[in-house]
C-alpha cells in the first residue's frame, strides 16, 4: 500500500539553441555524492552508509553511465504519520536519453523512459543495498532532454525527469527478481516533471 507523502520542488532545466549548455551532470565522485546535510539524523545515516554510497558510485561510473550533481545520497519522504523516511538516492542522466519534442508526447516520453531506461539502469541496485542501516527505501531518477530535433538532436532543449520511490520491500523484490517492474512501480510514489511545468504524482499505465 501507498502511504508516503511526497513534497517536489519545480526544477525546470532549459538548455537553449544547438550549442552546449549548463552541464548538470557529475564529473565525479565529488560532484556526484552529495555528502551534506542540513538535518542531523540524516546526515548520521548518510555517514553510516558512506562506504555504500561510493559503491553505488563506482558501479555507474564504471559503466560511464552520467549521474546528476549530488544525485547519489539520502533523499527523505514523509510517511502519512509524519514520520520520516530514508532513501537511497539514485539519479541519472543517461547520454541517449534524448527525444524530438515535437514528434513525442509528454507520456509518450515517460512511457519510454519507463520501459526502456528504468530497467536498464536499476539493474546496477543490488537487493543487499536496501539493507543499509536506517534506510527505508529507494528514491531512482532518470533525466532525459527534450529537443526540437529539426534545430539541433544534440543540444538544446530542455530537460525533464521521472522519479520513482520504491518502499524497501518493492526495491528488494523487483530487484531480487521476484516481482516484475509495473508490479513494483504500483508499490510506489511516482512523479514527473515534463514541459518545464512543476513535478506532479503521476500512475503509469503498463
Amino acid at each position: 500500500m501507498r502511504n508516503v507523502v511526497i513534497a517536489a520542488a519545480l526544477m525546470a532545466f532549459v538548455l537553449c539553441s544547438c550549442t552546449p549548455g549548463p552541464i548538470y551532470v557529475a564529473k565525479g565522485e565529488t560532484d556526484s555524492v552529495k555528502r551534506s546535510y542540513n538535518d542531523k539524523h540524516v546526515q548520521s545515516v548518510f555517514d553510516k552508509n558512506a562506504a555504500l554510497f561510493k559503491d553505488i558510485y563506482n558501479r555507474y561510473s564504471a559503466d560511464n553511465v552520467g549521474i546528476y550533481q549530488d544525485g547519489i545520497g539520502i533523499t527523505t519522504l514523509e510517511d502519512f504519520d509524519k514520520q520520516q523516511l530514508h532513501y537511497i538516492m539514485v539519479y541519472v542522466r543517461p547520454k541517449e536519453a534524448s527525444f524530438d519534442g515535437n514528434s513525442t508526447k509528454p507520456e509518450e516520453r515517460i512511457a519510454r523512459v519507463i520501459r526502456d531506461f528504468v530497467p536498464k539502469y536499476l539493474k546496477r541496485i543490488k537487493p543487499s543495498d536496501l539493507d543499509g542501516d536506517h534506510i527505508e527505501g529507494l528514491a531512482f531518477g532518470i533525466y532525459w532532454a527534450a529537443r526540437d530535433y529539426s534545430q539541433c538532436d544534440t543540444y538544446g532543449g530542455h530537460i525533464e525527469y521521472l522519479y520513482i520511490f520504491f518502499p524497501e520491500d518493492a526495491a528488494k523484490a523487483y530487484l531480487g527478481g521476484k516481482i516484475s517492474l509495473a508490479e513494483a512501480i504500483d508499490q510506489s510514489e511516482v512523479m514527473s516533471s515534463t514541459e518545464l511545468k512543476p513535478a506532479k504524482p503521476i500512475r503509469p499505465v503498463f
